[in-house]
């Protein structure tokens, strides 16, 4: 057993060297989102109650999320039938509402608040 050493040629990478399928500025569309077409400030914080045993559907939109101790945050697949945990109760995240799909469930004994804050 012993350590194999590889000698590396140092060479300059040019177009020669990208993938036919690579991504590439000149790929990317004229209209596609880039981050210099995504506003980067959020909005004012907004408190939520949400009543045991209740719901709350998020308004369209992208937000942070700090969810109450007995809240999580759910998503329908199909229309309402079923829903899925997508932030367990009291944890946060970014969240991506489409004004129906999305809610906030607390399956506690009392009102809690979470908190919303929209990127703006």
């Amino acid at each position: 057993m012993g350590i194999t050493r590889k000698h590396i040629m140092q060479e300059q990478i040019n177009t020669e060297h990208i993938a036919d399928d690579a991504i590439t500025n000149a790929k990317i569309a004229d209209d596609a989102v880039t981050s210099s077409k995504i506003k980067k400030s959020f909005g004012s914080e907004s408190t939520v109650s949400v009543d045991a045993g209740g719901t709350y559907t998020i308004p369209a939109g992208i937000y942070l999320v700090s969810l109450g101790a007995n809240t999580a945050c759910e998503y329908t697949p199909d229309g309402g039938t079923t829903w899925r945990t997508l932030i367990a109760a009291g944890g946060g995240g970014v969240v991506i509402s489409d004004g129906v799909s999305v809610r906030l469930n607390n399956s506690g004994t009392a009102a809690e608040d979470s908190y919303l804050m929209p990127l703006g």
